[in-house]
């Protein structure tokens, strides 16, 4: 699951090979055990990448993969809305599944293989003021439910002018999220103008309806775009410097000022994420002050792509693969896969049925 990427984003691809940044767009990446998303890879050697991951294996393998590369910096650190250390519940059958919540066993009766580790646990803020991380343009955060510290966190890093936000949610609630998951993230976000621009989503059938339909001789459903409800959401927040400069009114206080750099990241973000409408409206509405760095009418042009959000997900059978080995369904299904090929061999190998061989007697 994840949310649009435009791999075309022509206007990207020119901002980039005519140098029309000035400063270079720095992404905050908490949770980078695979990598960063590789929409972000258009930049070129204008994107600055600090991932963060408590999970040594994954920032080991990042660190060697990106020696070559001096913009790629890997921290091996969980983050948090304190300065200490806890224990990280290491899940060695799904790393992405590793989480500062025990996981146990939920409705989908999928079990876990938990590895408890003391892990040290900082601020984004901290580490702002420190100097280890410059002002972000972009934040991603994904690290199963503990989001909400993350950003508790952060506060005084949002404030600096991050433009844009990608956070892992859902609808659920509990003691802690009353109002729900996603409520609690966009609340934490909201105060620093970053409002939902879009959203990607899986859905998760039950484990009793799955086995309703092994027992009808059906196979359980793998694919996570058909039955259940909406379970793991992805949500892109970003400023909205139109409705910023027409209506500062709708605001709580008053926002950083959005400069023509920050205007340019903006639109990039927008394309990106197939966004392209929004992208072009920016460049519309702001004219003047784009027109002092690039020829407004020619992104208005590279923008006007209709096929923006045609190659919107990755489909590629890699992909569709590891999303199906990761899935709930996969791996409650595991046993009955498990009898099948213990039966396929027996057939294969022209063993008899045991009432064939009794008969045969």
């Amino acid at each position: 699951m994840d949310l649009c990427r435009n791999d075309t984003a022509e206007f990207t691809k020119w901002v980039v090979t005519a140098g029309l940044l000035q400063e270079p767009f720095v992404l905050v990446d908490v949770g980078v055990q695979d990598g960063e998303n590789v929409r972000w890879h258009l930049l070129g050697d204008h994107l600055v990448v600090h991932g963060f991951d408590p999970v040594d294996e994954a920032i080991d393998r990042l660190i060697v993969e990106n020696g070559q590369k001096p913009n790629r910096h890997y921290h091996r650190l969980a983050l948090g809305s304190c300065e200490e250390e806890r224990i990280f519940y290491f899940n060695a059958a799904n790393p992405t599944a590793s989480s500062m919540y025990s996981q146990g066993v939920s409705r989908f009766e999928v079990e876990t293989t938990e590895q408890p580790r003391k892990v040290k646990v900082r601020r984004l803020d901290a580490l702002f003021a420190e100097g280890v991380i410059p002002r972000a343009d972009f934040l991603k955060v994904d690290v199963e439910g503990f989001e909400i510290d993350v950003f508790q966190g952060a506060q005084e890093l949002l404030a600096a002018g991050v433009l844009g936000i990608e956070a892992e949610s859902n609808f659920g609630i509990s003691a802690v999220y009353p109002k729900s998951h996603l409520a609690a993230v966009a609340e934490s976000v909201l105060g620093h103008g970053l409002l939902v621009f879009d959203l990607a989503f899986n859905r998760i059938p039950r484990a009793s309806f799955q086995r309703a339909l092994e027992a009808k001789g059906l196979e359980a459903i793998v694919r996570q775009d058909r039955i259940g409800k909406p379970s793991t959401l992805s949500v892109l927040f970003c400023r909205d410097p139109i409705q910023e400069a027409d209506a500062p009114e709708l605001y709580l206080a008053p926002l950083p000022p959005i400069g023509c750099d920050q205007l340019i990241k903006l639109m990039i973000i927008y394309e990106l994420h197939g966004l392209n409408d929004i992208a072009l409206d920016t460049a519309r509405r702001f004219v003047e002050l784009l027109g002092s760095r690039l020829d407004v009418e020619r992104a208005i042009a590279l923008l006007a792509d209709p096929s923006c959000r045609d190659g919107a997900f990755d489909t590629s059978l890699e992909q569709r693969i590891r999303d199906f080995e990761q899935s709930t369904s996969w791996r409650v299904t595991a046993p009955l896969r498990a009898l099948k090929r213990t039966f396929d061999k027996l057939v294969g190998s022209g063993a008899a049925a045991p009432n064939e061989r009794s008969r045969k007697a």
